[in-house]
């Protein structure tokens, strides 16, 4: 969720779109793209590294890189152009995505008819048949050459940013093995890369079709940030509980929707709940004897970030805010148990440096609609 957040704030950012329409696309972006989070490829990559499997290995990881971007891209294309199609058709491309999954994951992935994991130890149950399905589904629902474009630059993207990357990562691991540099981080980097590559390529092709306009003023309705901590609340019960393998596909499906209905509600799916998801992530990673303190921690900075959410309903300081959120989680993750030099030191220098320049960039982003709004009159 924090990719998709962050690249859908940031077409926000270069399309001039705001307030509650930006909103929408923030929650849709965090919930599109992780969609794709629920593909399984560890044991995929170690395919890859195996020399018999090496290739079957290598093409299962293109394939997921490329249905993640395809889902992804499909989800952000589709919101970024919500408001010039028929309400009901996006609703019933929703549900038949979901139906659409079903029959993908029933039909191949479940018999494991095609198989990119290990049958042999610890099988992992894969999912990528029916979101690739699922994808298509709502394209054909949705039926906008817009949105298929999205999805198609996403596919590419997806495909060749973890396909190379996971050869690189094979590469770099057999022939220059060294502490100092994480090559399954090189993977995620290169992959994330291209992704993102590829749905900013694609928005700045179609950004005078869309394009927002000047900013709208911010109008706190307490009453949706409310609908909005109950979602986060309703998902957060919800997740792990619903018995079937793609069942962040149906949580996040109805997100979605909601989101459509409560637009002042969305900033909290956006921000809120991705906040929420990667504190309690850290939690987990964090002895027992500790839990009920950070359960606490986690609460109270989660609510902290709700009325910071609601006070502002900014594109630019809700992307600095999770930006920044993110690399300070990043940190206590890998720092906690105390400094080290090693391959993780490099990868938080590198969230850093990325960190400092996504910031400025989108500075300046937001300094010159408002130069443009003045110009014109209208800000």
């Amino acid at each position: 969720m924090i990719p998709g957040a962050l690249v859908a704030l940031g077409l926000c950012l270069l399309l001039d779109r705001d307030a509650e329409d930006a909103a929408v696309i923030a929650a849709w972006g965090a919930v599109g793209v992780g969609f794709g989070g629920q593909m399984t490829y560890g044991q995929t990559i170690g395919l890859a590294f195996d020399p018999p499997t090496r290739a079957w290995g290598v093409l299962g990881l293109t394939l997921k890189g490329a249905i993640w971007g395809f889902l992804g891209g499909a989800a952000i294309g589709l919101v970024l152009v919500r408001d010039q199609l028929e309400r009901r058709r996006i609703l019933f491309g929703l549900l038949a995505m979901v139906v659409a999954t079903w029959i993908g994951w029933k039909l191949v992935n479940e018999p494991k008819l095609i198989y990119f994991s290990n049958r042999l130890d610890r099988p992992r149950p894969e999912i990528w048949m029916g979101l690739l399905l699922g994808a298509c589904a709502l394209l054909a629902s949705v039926r906008d050459a817009r949105v298929t474009r999205f999805a198609i630059w996403g596919l590419v993207g997806g495909g060749f940013g973890f396909g190379l990357g996971g050869w690189i990562q094979v590469w770099g691991r057999g022939n220059w093995p060294t502490p100092w540099i994480g090559w399954w981080k090189v993977m995620e980097f290169f992959f994330g890369f291209w992704f993102g590559a590829a749905l900013g390529g694609c928005a700045m092709g179609l950004k005078e079709d869309l394009r927002g306009s000047a900013p709208t003023p911010h109008a706190i309705r307490w009453t949706h940030v409310a609908a909005g901590l109950g979602l986060l609340t309703l998902a957060l019960y919800l997740g792990g509980r619903i018995p079937v393998r793609f069942g962040y596909t149906i949580l996040g499906a109805g997100l979605m929707a909601a989101a459509l209905s409560l637009p002042g509600a969305a900033w909290q799916i956006a921000i809120t709940m991705t906040y929420c998801a990667f504190s309690i992530d850290y939690l987990r990673s964090r002895p027992v004897d500790y839990a009920s303190v950070l359960w606490v921690g986690v609460a109270a900075t989660t609510l902290i970030v709700a009325f910071a959410v609601a006070r502002t309903g900014r594109v630019w300081p809700l992307f600095v805010l999770l930006l920044w959120a993110a690399n300070l989680n990043s940190y206590a993750k890998s720092f906690t148990n105390g400094w080290m030099w090693n391959g993780h030191t490099l990868v938080e220098i590198a969230f850093t440096l990325l960190g400092i320049a996504a910031t400025w960039m989108a500075a300046s982003l937001y300094r010159d609609r408002h130069r443009r709004a003045a110009g014109s009159g209208t800000g």
